[in-house]
């Protein structure tokens, strides 16, 4: 069993459980870990788990007539969708399914609960809509069918995902196997023994060595400090060897396996090098990548979805919908990102108010920070051709 099937068989059956670090110490420390090296697994687990954790850093900002707002639905995407999870937990649960699945159904409970389904039948129907039965979550069946109008059902439809566990895990699990037994093979202890020709015939001499070698030998390998007996007759010797050099050689080898599954799983992801493997030295341009081609088409996913089914095509005509702000995805510092900052405010783009909230500081709630600000180096067109300012 790889880890793909570990967290499967984690997400489905259980009341709740949250994909984290805790998730890949629980799968190394099973049986099954140590009978093959699952090395894609765990790079795809790394990489589904930095853009669940990622996405849960944005804000779902709630809209009403065409004006932010914070209320009860905001509170349900933003804090706590239901009773159990907080909103970071349920995204990261959501992510990975609709990853590692392909499919994400999100349901609302008869008290206003969202849970994700850890599993459900799905009928599809050509014209009418689809409906979803045997509903599970939580440890609960809900026995009543719903129609695709009453819940949030996305699919990722990523075959290279797919592709990936199929024809990659195998060959680089081989590689990564291969690489270890050459690296025991080379850093082992070898040793010649020469037995003297009269102990060949004696009858006992078979139990006698076996004997020697499980009592002497072995601690004489294992331990710090030991002393090997020889018995008359013995000749011991250890063949020199460029062990050293050869063992830094497959040490460097199983690293290099490990970038080309990371690197490998994280182009199927659209996850830049420097974010998946953490190269300091290019992780700020990469980020502004990672955020547009992996974060951002899961959010207008989640943006869409959310829309379409809880307010509707009316109700958004009105100016009344959802929208995942991924900006909050970045770290940004009111210090060193002052000047980005004032130049966002002074152009228009920012209010005092939600630069704070970029910041993730507490805003202030008087009514000149949610003021637009605009400075006279800004000027219509119209008054660029008349000449001079007003």
């Amino acid at each position: 069993m790889g880890l793909i099937e570990f967290l499967k068989n984690k997400l489905i059956g259980r009341e709740s459980y949250e994909i984290s670090g805790k998730t890949f110490e629980e799968f190394l420390q099973s049986d099954t870990a140590y009978s093959k090296f699952h090395l894609t697994e765990i790079a795809l687990f790394t990489a589904v788990d930095l853009i669940a954790r990622t996405l849960a850093k944005c804000e779902f900002v709630t809209v009403e007539n065409h004006k932010e707002v914070q209320k009860a639905e905001y509170y349900l995407w933003n804090y706590a969708p239901n009773k159990h999870q907080t909103k970071t937990e349920f995204i990261i649960e959501a992510v990975a399914k609709l990853i590692l699945q392909n499919e994400l159904l999100i349901f609302e409970t008869s008290d206003g609960q969202l849970l994700c389904a850890d599993n459900f039948a799905r009928t599809e129907r050509a014209v009418l809509e689809d409906t979803f039965s045997n509903i599970y979550a939580r440890g609960m069946t809900f026995q009543y069918t719903l129609r695709s109008s009453d819940v949030i059902y996305l699919r990722y439809n990523n075959s290279s995902i797919k592709q990936l566990l199929a024809e990659m895990c195998a060959a680089y699990s081989e590689l990564m196997q291969d690489a270890v037994e050459r690296y025991n093979k080379e850093t082992g202890h070898k040793v010649v023994l020469e037995l003297g020709t009269t102990m060949n015939g004696d009858k006992d001499f078979n139990e006698q060595l076996n004997q020697w070698m499980a009592t002497h030998v072995r601690k004489f390998f294992s331990e710090k400090n030991a002393v090997l007996p020889l018995y008359k007759g013995f000749k011991y010797t250890e063949p020199t060897t460029d062990a050293k050099n050869k063992a830094v050689s497959e040490v460097n080898d199983l690293k290099q396996l490990k970038a080309e599954a990371l690197g490998t799983v994280g182009n199927a992801l659209h996850i830049p090098p420097a974010v998946i493997s953490g190269e300091a030295s290019m992780l700020s341009d990469a980020t502004e990548s990672f955020i547009g081609s992996a974060v951002d088409p899961i959010a207008q996913m989640f943006s869409q979805a959310i829309s379409e089914k809880r307010y509707g095509e009316k109700e958004f005509i009105r100016g009344n919908y959802l929208m995942v702000d991924t900006t909050y995805a970045r770290h940004i510092d009111a210090i060193s990102g002052a000047v980005n900052l004032d130049k966002a405010i002074a152009c228009g783009v920012l209010n005092p108010y939600k630069a704070q909230r970029y910041c993730h500081q507490l805003p202030c709630e008087e009514s000149w920070a949610k003021e637009y600000y605009i400075t006279k180096n800004y000027q219509s067109s119209e008054l660029a051709l008349k000449g001079g300012e007003e």
